[in-house]
């Protein structure tokens, strides 16, 4: 049968949409098709999947307003179902979906990301965020079934549709074994994935400074995307707290560059700030840091201490208090048999339980039960009694 994963903002080397779900749909048999942003303007293969590539919208406002276009790129694939992976495409594509079945995958909590975003007025939020309420949830009464990353985020759709399923972001413990060996130099911090202000940089600037006063030169190597805006102003501040030249970027890598990327560091860095949207969601780089044996210094947030604090996995903190992020970098760096054993135990823990094998049958068992009628209505129309 024919998917359709859809997507208008993500890119398609996006860890959890293509190389999660759309290639372990591929392995099972199903025909899939993507539409996400990449470069070139014909559809190839590529591991199974079919990517219909997408340009970058040149701003927020044209990403919004292309919406109905690209829904109907994938109404056009003809798919037997349709797997939307961002808020705003949900309505464009039901409307076309017909009788086929549509699965809303919910990354993040959405509603909170309207309450929180730095791009839209202050006085529309209130607003904002009514209207969506009510918009999302008759959408997504009329969806076959719902996705989300994380059992806290499940709570708000579990009333509004029968067909709830977690599917987490652990990461596949087998693409690990492809990695080469490498050597760190105990003293390295890694931030790997989009660069925005939920992550907290500057705090950890601060506490680089802080570091450099206790006479501990520690480097930060980070990777992802940015604005230019952004990262100017990330550049000013590390300037005025004198630990510019301990700051590295490295661009946006693919995914197996930014596996290696990580791996190479002494320390992961997962010190989301405390902002909703963050706090109830669980970010992949906690994850892919433990998977690495990279030891982690994450926020102290219910669902990163589920995975980590239960691991042993590194040390836990108050993200906006550069004091015990220095604190507790300075620990690993110092003690780096603590810094090992912490890294083998995440690594440990992801190998045993927090990994994609058991979110793949989720996954797998979601679309059985979803397409299973449609496989036997064909069936009954091809072959009449």
């Amino acid at each position: 049968m024919r998917i359709c994963h859809v997507c208008n903002g993500h890119f398609v080397d996006d860890v959890r949409v293509f190389h999660r779900a759309c290639r372990e749909l591929a392995r099972a048999g199903y025909e899939v098709h993507l539409l996400a942003q990449g470069k070139g303007t014909k559809a190839y293969e590529e591991k199974g999947v079919v990517i219909h590539p997408l340009p970058e919208p040149g701003s927020r406002w044209q990403r919004y307003t292309r919406v109905s276009h690209v829904a109907q790129l994938a109404a056009d694939l003809r798919p037997d179902l349709f797997h939307v992976h961002e808020p705003d495409l949900l309505g464009a594509v039901l409307s076309r979906a017909d009788f086929r079945p549509v699965i809303y995958d919910i990354h993040e909590s959405y509603l909170d990301i309207l309450s929180e975003n730095s791009w839209m007025p202050t006085w529309i939020k209130p607003f904002a965020r009514i209207a969506w309420d009510q918009w999302e949830r008759r959408l997504v009464r009329r969806c076959a079934g719902i996705v989300t990353v994380t059992e806290t985020i499940a709570k708000r759709y579990t009333s509004l549709n029968k067909n709830v399923c977690v599917v987490a972001n652990f990461p596949d413990w087998h693409s690990l074994d492809e990695l080469s060996s490498v050597h760190r130099d105990g003293a390295t911090c890694v931030m790997a994935g989009t660069l925005s202000p939920s992550r907290g940089l500057p705090v950890i600037f601060r506490a680089l400074a802080l570091l450099k006063q206790r006479g501990l030169h520690v480097r930060l190597s980070l990777a992802g995307n940015a604005s230019d805006g952004y990262l100017r102003s990330l550049w000013s501040e590390a300037e005025a707290l004198g630990v510019r030249q301990q700051v590295e970027y490295h661009g946006i890598l693919s995914k197996e560059e930014a596996l290696l990327f990580q791996k190479k560091a002494a320390i992961g860095l997962v010190t989301y700030q405390p902002l909703r949207y963050c706090i109830n969601s669980l970010p992949n780089k906690l994850l892919e840091c433990m998977s690495l044996g990279v030891p982690v210094v994450y926020s102290n947030f219910p669902n990163y201490r589920e995975i980590a604090e239960t691991a042993g996995a590194g040390i836990m903190v108050d993200p906006t208090v550069p004091e015990q992020i220095a604190d507790a970098i300075e620990t690993l760096v110092r003690s780096p048999d603590l810094a090992r054993r912490m890294g083998e135990a995440g690594q440990r823990a992801v190998r045993e339980r927090f990994n994609w094998s058991v979110e793949r049958a989720k996954l797998l068992r979601l679309y059985h039960e979803i397409l299973s009628p449609l496989d036997c209505k064909g069936f009954f129309q091809q072959n009449p009694l």
